[in-house]
């Protein structure tokens, strides 16, 4: 049911709550969303309003109208922005979603060679390796490993880095992200797609970023496997 007493539109209650069972395959590609009779009854809401909550999905592009029939789901994907430098739990919070996280490894290590030289750290220094499954509205959408220099993460331990940004932490102990190089490939990755439980042959974006603080430190490095079936991402370009 909408939250009358929310600042946020009803029509937008009602779009983000459809939208919500679209990711969790309530509604499969191709099958029919609520009509509007059925929207407008089950949360007491004008046709107006039940109609503007279509509308609104239908010009994400997440659902399609057919004439005399209703709305259908689209086989649209998620889209992520690659010129803005942000996280997943503020990417999809954005997009109304509900991330959440299972965390597979939480641990201070002995940093690799390339990990020394990334993080611009002495051998003697630690680092923290978070390894989370990400999941959007309960269904896996790929995994992520962060390496950061354990000495920016004090008791990592006390953090809830399953249900908020590592980022947020990270600029609340002064060292907001604010720059990064990144490099993305297609690949077949059979054994992450073990762990999230879906086919073999998936394919994943695979992302490696380095990430810099306000001054040029560096603070991660983040390698990011993200199904192929879910997403898709956007660069601006510009002629010189």
């Amino acid at each position: 049911m909408v939250n009358k007493s929310n600042p946020v539109p009803m029509y937008l209650q009602i779009a983000r709550s459809i939208r919500n069972r679209v990711v969790a395959g309530e509604f499969p590609v191709n099958s029919q969303i609520p009509t509007e009779d059925e929207i407008l009854k089950e949360h007491g809401v004008s046709r107006m309003t039940a109609r503007h909550a279509v509308t609104q999905l239908v010009n994400e592009g997440l659902v399609y109208r057919v004439h005399g029939k209703g709305a259908f789901v689209s086989a649209t994907k998620l889209e992520r922005n690659l010129n803005k430098l942000s996280g997943f739990f503020e990417d999809m919070q954005e997009l109304g979603l509900n991330p959440s996280s299972k965390i597979l490894v939480a641990e201070n290590r002995k940093p690799t060679q390339k990990e020394q030289h990334t993080l611009q750290i002495r051998s003697n220094e630690l680092v923290y390796q978070l390894t989370r499954i990400r999941y959007l509205n309960m269904a896996p959408v790929g995994i992520q490993t962060a390496v950061i220099p354990a000495s920016l993460l004090a008791n990592p331990e006390r953090l809830d880095l399953v249900g908020t940004s590592l980022y947020a932490h990270l600029s609340k102990n002064g060292h907001t992200p604010t720059v990064a190089e990144q490099r993305m490939e297609a690949v077949l990755a059979p054994e992450i797609a073990e762990q999230i439980g879906v086919s073999a042959t998936m394919p994943f974006f695979f992302f490696e970023r380095v990430s810099c603080d306000q001054n040029k430190l560096p603070v991660e490095i983040l390698h990011s496997h993200f199904r192929g079936d879910m997403y898709t991402f956007s660069i601006s370009l510009y002629r010189d």
